[in-house]
């Protein structure tokens, strides 16, 4: 059984010039808080820039964080310490677990013909045809929490595993905050169970959890007050 802890910040728009290592920066800042609070780590937020993301074009890179061969981010010296990070126009997020975890956050979309026929099971596209309720999003960060989770990146295998969405989950409840999660049904992927659990936002986001675990429970903390 998991515990998933997560931090959840959203704000208004951002202009869309330099927006990307906003998000970035603030994501490391709730990874640096909840290094802190949980496992009573100090890591500055900046000691925890990495290659590759749009931070890095700001602040020197450390060694605190090393990428894995797909590009999953972990402590150098703690390996054992799962989080995984988010972003979306208007939300960051960063969730810690005992075992691997994965999250996605998006603002309900649609895609093209194109794009469905490529990354949807058959049944995935039938269940989204079908429903008044469901959108692209609510499929989509199921199979980014899971590429996440598994640290093995966004590609055909998780193209073809198929997601089952709780009618539940896929109606937004009235504006409320800490959100309420529903449990999904699991997954097989590459012999091996994964674990979801999906929730909205009172603004209209959709997150979504994949873990290693049976989720047990999903707190949510409160995110200390930081300059944008």
């Amino acid at each position: 059984m998991s515990l998933i802890i997560l931090y959840i910040k959203t704000f208004p728009p951002l202009p869309r010039r330099g927006s990307d290592a906003i998000m970035h920066r603030l994501g490391l800042e709730l990874l640096s808080q909840g290094l802190r609070q949980i496992h009573g780590l100090s890591y500055p937020s900046q000691a925890l820039e990495y290659r590759g993301n749009p931070g890095a074009l700001t602040y020197p890179c450390s060694r605190s964080i090393l990428l894995g061969p797909h590009g999953k981010p972990y402590l150098k010296d703690h390996p054992r310490i799962h989080f995984s990070l988010t972003n979306c126009p208007g939300l960051v997020a960063c969730a810690f677990s005992d075992s691997e975890i994965g999250i996605d956050a998006e603002m309900p979309r649609g895609a093209s013909p194109a794009l469905l026929s490529r990354v949807l099971t058959e049944e995935e596209a039938k269940m989204l045809a079908s429903s008044d309720h469901l959108s692209f999003s609510h499929l989509w960060t199921c199979k980014e929490a899971l590429a996440k989770c598994t640290g093995l990146g966004l590609n055909s295998d998780i193209y073809r595993v198929g997601f089952r969405l709780s009618a539940a989950a896929a109606i937004p409840p009235a504006a409320k905050y800490p959100p309420l999660f529903y449990p999904l049904l699991p997954v097989r992927f590459q012999r091996k169970d994964y674990y979801l659990a999906q929730g909205h936002l009172p603004d209209g986001h959709i997150i979504s959890l994949c873990s290693a675990k049976v989720i047990d429970s999903i707190k949510i903390l409160p995110v200390q007050q930081t300059r944008q």
